[in-house]
């Protein structure tokens, strides 16, 4: 039933677009989106229809909501409603992100290229003269050598557990994905500013939003988990993206400042998609940031925030576009290489763009 409601307002939502220029829409609703300002759109639309269509209807989504130039165009959920908060799992990964960037833009810190050690005491760990290589940009852009052992999470010390391992690689080495990683980047976070990254990020990224409903896992000593562990609403998933297409402004703040925005969503390293995200996202040349997944679609890059089980947050800057979708923990891999199929190859290019 509430897949055919879904159409039913589907099509009356397409039937009454005018195809005329796009609006220039600045509206960014820090209290709540309202869904019918919609603008008038040059799409179409029996494309955008044909593609949500397959959407919906598979059995493994939860929801998907799509803002495109500020106006929230469509949402729809199989499971839940505008008030269900979903776990967002690597998403966590992107907002620690943009939070070290704020601390960069506040001049907490000078940069990203400070060593560990000025923060953590690495001299009871494993391997110290080997550890204390580690930067704080290799932790963001994956490349630290720490090992993607996720059992921390279960530990009476969860950042000895990390630190206690051999690394894989010297630090800066090649590109390995790696929770643990993040959530020793969580640690130095919380040595910096004297607070959890949760808190931190509800006063200076989620408020300003007005996200105010957020659950962020912590581990046994209270640190917020680094690797993973938020919850979010799917329309606060979408103004976290949606700052992010705006290049770190939301209304009439800079929340985080364009050059961590742009410097964030970067290809840092190159690699093809089958390198631990294969089945989310297309087959092409990907790239990594600091803990953003980048990929071309023509001429321009779209930048992915990405979860266990199929939760993303798609970006498309250059045509103002943001792609949120949840899904079941339990999705399959043919789940996620359709939602790939159907995003990548078909939906983000039925919009036009508003630069190239």
């Amino acid at each position: 039933m509430k897949n055919v409601i879904a159409i039913l307002f589907l099509l009356l939502f397409l039937s009454c677009q005018d195809k005329n220029e796009i609006a220039s829409e600045e509206f960014q609703p820090t209290i709540d989106w309202d869904l019918n300002n919609i603008g008038t759109i040059n799409i179409n639309t029996d494309e955008l229809k044909a593609s949500l269509e397959k959407m919906i209807y598979l059995d493994d989504l939860r929801s998907i909501g799509i803002v495109y130039n500020n106006q929230l165009i469509f949402e729809h959920y199989n499971i839940g409603d505008t008030t269900s908060k979903f776990p967002v799992y690597s998403i966590t990964k992107s907002v620690l992100s943009a939070i070290f960037g704020q601390l960069i833009d506040q001049q907490i810190v000078e940069n990203e290229y400070d060593k560990i050690d000025k923060y953590l005491d690495l001299t009871n760990y494993k391997d110290p003269e080997v550890k204390t290589q580690i930067k704080i940009d290799h932790l963001l852009a994956m490349n630290s050598g720490i090992q993607d052992d996720t059992n921390y999470i279960r530990s009476n010390d969860p950042i000895r557990y990390i630190l206690d391992q051999d690394l894989l690689y010297q630090p800066g080495g090649w590109w390995n994905y790696s929770s643990a990683g993040t959530h020793v980047l969580s640690a130095v976070f919380s040595e910096i500013t004297n607070q959890s990254a949760e808190n931190y990020a509800k006063e200076y990224l989620f408020e300003p939003l007005g996200i105010t409903d957020v659950y962020w896992q912590a581990d046994i000593n209270g640190l917020s988990n680094g690797g993973w562990g938020l919850s979010l609403r799917l329309r606060d998933m979408l103004k976290f993206g949606n700052l992010y297409v705006n290049k770190g402004k939301w209304e009439d703040n800079q929340l985080i400042s364009k050059s961590w925005i742009e410097k964030s969503t970067s290809k840092i390293s190159t690699f093809r998609s089958g390198s631990g995200a294969w089945d989310y996202l297309p087959n092409n040349e990907s790239g990594y940031g600091y803990l953003w997944w980048v990929n071309s679609i023509g001429n321009n890059d779209v930048f992915s925030a990405l979860g266990y089980g199929g939760q993303y947050i798609i970006l498309d800057d250059a045509r103002k576009l943001v792609i949120a979708i949840t899904s079941k923990e339990s999705s399959t891999p043919n789940y996620r290489q359709k939602i790939s199929t159907i995003v990548f190859s078909q939906l983000i290019t039925i919009f036009p763009k508003f630069r190239n």
